[in-house]
């Protein structure tokens, strides 16, 4: 039976090589310095003969590498060679000592404690499965499995690691070890690509003692394990799921995603209370015990999401709870910001007809004194309705307003805020979810294009929201992969989040944060964010809520890049914050009209963060009574004045052949879309 597979030492089969047969017996002869033309060929030959005659029979098992060997060694001694013979013997014997003797032991430092010595602790020892005896095969299978790269490949690199460890002499190796030297035939072979999936992702130890000591670095309320294991996916992010061109220009913090250090889960996700297997179950009929069964429910959600899990249609139960006793709405609330405070996620009940909206603030600022603000629920409550309370509600909510437990919400016809990044169109019942935000450092652009030039503003804003939107379609196809079949069928959209828009408007303005260029501003990133997003297939909303971690990041790059000291434009009386220090994010530090005029642009969104309406009451200190919901029922008036019918025209990219827009305007190169501005008193459009 002519040979065709063979065993390894460790079991495997592989394909018989004539070749390795002819190199071995080249290299004994240039050994024993007897070398013959066509001499090595010959006794492959005659060890192809003995080993077809000794393993005729196919029920006998496949020869193995010792076996042949020994057929080598016979073939040499047969065939007169007896120095060729020596040499390969010696040569066998040698490779055989060093193969028992090699140990690999796994570099893992002993876990002491204070009595023992430093010097032990820096000890290596074995894994706890013990140590294992060296295998190439091993170094072929890990090649196969984690870098792919086909088995010849795998096995020429792993022969000429052990190569180099046997020549070396060492009686132990450190998996460690193993791995570099793979790395370094890797690249000298030119194996690039399959060295990039087989690198493992680590944290440098300056970074991971960061860390572990400096705990105030880590505003989310993470455990050191979980920041650990965010930075080691964000990386992972970076170098594997982003496209190169994205990832760069992640580095450089011209833009940024939040949240990479967990982009295998969504931002948010929001789903009707009805929706949920529990509240399905209610007949139409809520009450206190269907409201108690909702929690173990959301706290299932909570695992799924990195951010915010968004509640709709709470209304109902709410109101059964304050039906049956008001310390049953106050204990359900506690849960919801148990589970908040448990998870480390926000939870967000957005409330739609809020009947029992009196109860529930009582309920809420009794809470709020005996609980830290993470610890509670959010709730997300329209904006005429909290504008328009009065008395003892009235004073509960300006509280809890100012507090950011309550958050004013819009929403506009066809569609209505759902949380933060969600927007839910009318006729839509099912759970939707913000899979991942991108977000622009807006000062840089603002700096690039100088005062006045929102044309220029405008064409590379769009770009970065192009280039952008690649790495939100990466994301999206990993969280695919990723997608735990437990969780709810959703419709997923994204994000985008402006970083620095205070700073940003101060730049445009020459120093002066104007509403008309505030209004034009989001309402292009709005529509550029909606066309582009529509022709690559996903949904993309402007959500200023997020942004927070980024802006502090572009805030520090900027600083060394842009080492321009402009206290005029960044100092205290312009109630912007240091670019030193962290930009605003959301729609922090902008003035009464300018903030009117962004939350006209946005149409359906909520006002984050909760500090904006603080920082309009104490810019009016003579405002005393209900001064944060004064300052919004101020926003509630003057928000339509900036909804004009004057119109300004931007170039976009085309949109793609198929596709129609109302709005579309053919002309040149590029299509135009319409623009709506301000025309709020004493607009005008700059010089």
């Amino acid at each position: 039976m002519r040979i065709s597979t063979i065993r390894k030492r460790d079991g495997r089969e592989v394909l018989y090589d004539r070749a390795k047969i002819v190199s071995a017996v080249s290299r004994a002869e240039a050994a024993a310095g007897e070398v013959r033309a066509g001499f090595a060929d010959e006794v492959a030959g005659l060890v192809e003969l003995l080993l077809e005659r000794r393993f005729a029979d196919p029920a006998l098992a496949r020869p193995g590498i010792e076996d042949i060997q020994d057929q080598v060694e016979r073939a040499l001694v047969e065939m007169g060679a007896a120095a060729v013979a020596k040499a390969y013997i010696l040569y066998r014997e040698k490779r055989g000592r060093a193969r028992a003797a090699l140990v690999v032991r796994e570099e893992r430092e002993e876990r002491a404690d204070s009595a023992t010595p430093s010097r032990a602790r820096a000890l290596r020892v074995e894994a706890k499965d013990g140590a294992p005896t060296w295998s190439k095969g091993r170094i072929v299978a890990a090649l196969v499995s984690e870098a792919e790269l086909p088995r010849a490949s795998a096995e020429e690199v792993a022969s000429r690691v052990e190569s180099r460890v046997f020549a070396s002499g060492l009686r132990s190796i450190s998996t460690a070890l193993v791995r570099e030297l793979v790395d370094n035939e890797l690249v000298e072979l030119g194996y690039e690509h399959a060295l990039r999936r087989h690198r493992p992702i680590g944290i440098p130890r300056h970074d991971l003692r960061r860390l572990l000591l400096d705990r105030e670095s880590d505003r989310s309320g993470r455990s050191v394990g979980s920041a650990v294991a965010g930075e080691i996916l964000a990386r992972y992010a970076l170098e594997d799921l982003l496209p190169p061109s994205v990832a760069d220009l992640v580095r450089a913090g011209e833009i940024d995603f939040e949240d990479l250090s967990e982009p295998h889960l969504p931002l948010s996700l929001s789903i009707a209370a009805e929706a949920l297997p529990s509240g399905a179950s209610t007949g139409g009929k809520p009450d206190a015990a269907a409201a108690a069964a909702l929690l173990p429910e959301i706290g299932g959600l909570a695992r799924r999401v990195s951010r915010t899990v968004a509640i709709e249609g709470l209304d109902p139960f709410l109101a059964a709870l304050e039906r049956s006793s008001p310390s049953a709405l106050r204990g359900f609330v506690a849960a919801l910001g148990g589970i908040a405070a448990g998870s480390g996620r926000e939870i967000e009940v957005v409330l739609s007809a809020p009947r029992s909206l009196p109860a529930l603030l009582g309920a809420l600022a009794s809470l709020e004194r005996e609980h830290a603000p993470g610890a509670l629920p959010h709730f997300a409550v329209d904006a005429w309705t909290l504008a328009h309370l009065a008395g003892a509600a009235g004073l509960e909510a300006d509280h809890l307003v100012r507090r950011g437990i309550l958050a004013p919400c819009w929403s506009r016809d066809g569609e209505r805020h759902a949380g933060a990044g969600l927007v839910r169109r009318a006729s839509e019942r099912g759970a939707i979810a913000c899979g991942a935000a991108l977000v622009l450092d807006l000062p840089r652009l603002a700096r690039r294009a100088g005062a006045w030039r929102e044309d220029r503003l405008f064409e590379s804003a769009a770009e970065r929201i192009e280039a952008g939107i690649q790495g939100l379609l990466a994301l999206r196809d990993f969280q695919r992969e990723a997608r735990d079949r437990e969780s709810p069928r959703t419709r997923v959209g994204f994000a985008l989040a402006p970083a620095g828009l205070a700073e940003a408007l101060l730049l445009l303005g020459d120093g002066e944060a104007r509403e008309e260029q505030a209004g034009r501003l989001l309402a292009f990133l709005g529509e550029a964010a909606e066309r582009l997003g529509r022709a690559q297939g996903i949904s993309l909303v402007t959500a200023p809520a997020f942004a927070a971690r980024a802006a502090a990041r572009f805030a520090r790059i900027d600083a060394l890049e842009f080492r321009v000291h402009q206290p005029w434009l960044f100092g205290e009386s312009s109630g912007a914050a240091s670019p030193a220090q962290s930009y605003a994010h959301g729609l922090e530090s902008t003035p009464e009209p300018v903030l009117c005029a962004l939350l006209g642009a946005l149409a359906t969104g909520s006002l984050r963060p909760a500090s904006v309406l603080a920082d309009l009451a104490a810019a009016r200190p003579e405002v005393r009574e209900l001064p944060c919901l004064a300052a919004l029922g101020r926003i509630e008036r003057l928000r339509g004045r900036t909804r004009g019918g004057a119109h300004a025209l931007y170039p976009l990219p085309p949109v793609p052949s198929g596709r129609s827009e109302a709005s579309e305007v053919p002309g040149g190169p590029s299509d135009l879309f319409t623009l709506p501005l301000s025309t709020a008193p004493g607009a005008h459009a700059g010089p």
